[in-house]
């Protein structure tokens, strides 16, 4: 097929590509314009246990903190997980991701966090669900350690060490109109050269039918 023949086959079909073009225009007000969508995001504090030598427990923190609230994280992002949310209420888009921060001069301390957040269209909402998020983590570090037999008196905790704050999330407008763009170039230029394709071998066989009967006449 050469170049010639996909510039001559797509003016013939110029009412497909009107049409492409027409959806492209749809796509792109979406895109300029989009629905408001919010992330709510919190931060909870992996605790270790207080101690006589340490009431607060904020000196005492160590990386395998850090791996106790990732087998908590993984659980609730789990299928069962995701189920167990929905069904106390979380409807938006959520996620929980394990952080572990420090410093390059105080490398030793570091202090186990985890991001939480959930995406939706209402701020108090997605707050209210980081909320039952949030819930539903420290049942599951207290169930992980009761599994365990820990001590009471020894037991992880979990405290939120940043409150949810809802923002709008802002997506970067011309990276969408690009892909609406090439997406309808690519889908239009693919469909009308497809509908001249069909519609060259729908007379092709015409005309061989034509020639059939002629020759069936002249017989």
């Amino acid at each position: 097929m050469s170049f010639r023949y996909v510039v001559r086959a797509l003016l013939r079909r110029w009412l497909v590509l009107l049409v492409a073009a027409v959806l492209a225009l749809a796509g792109a007000l979406v895109v300029v314009k989009p629905g408001v969508v919010y992330r709510s995001t919190a931060v909870v504090r992996v605790k270790p246990p207080e101690t006589p030598q340490d009431p607060t427990g904020l000196t005492d923190f160590r990386p395998s903190l850090a791996i106790i609230g990732a087998a908590v994280v993984t659980m609730l992002k789990s299928d069962s997980g995701a189920a167990e949310l929905r069904r106390a209420g979380v409807r938006g888009e959520y996620d929980l991701a394990p952080r572990n921060t420090g410093t390059t001069k105080t490398e030793a301390y570091v202090v186990p966090t985890v991001e939480v957040s959930v995406r939706g269209t209402d701020p108090k909402e997605t707050d209210r669900e980081v909320g039952v998020v949030i819930k539903h983590f420290e049942d599951h570090l207290r169930e992980l350690q009761s599994a365990l037999s820990v001590p009471q008196q020894r037991y992880i905790t979990s405290d939120e060490l940043v409150p949810a704050t809802a923002l709008p999330v802002q997506g970067v407008k011309s990276r969408g109109l690009f892909g609406v763009a090439a997406l309808a170039t690519v889908v239009g230029v693919a469909v009308a050269l497809w509908v001249d394709e069909a519609a060259r071998r729908r007379r092709a066989v015409r005309a061989l039918r034509t020639d059939v009967e002629l020759a069936g006449v002249g017989a």
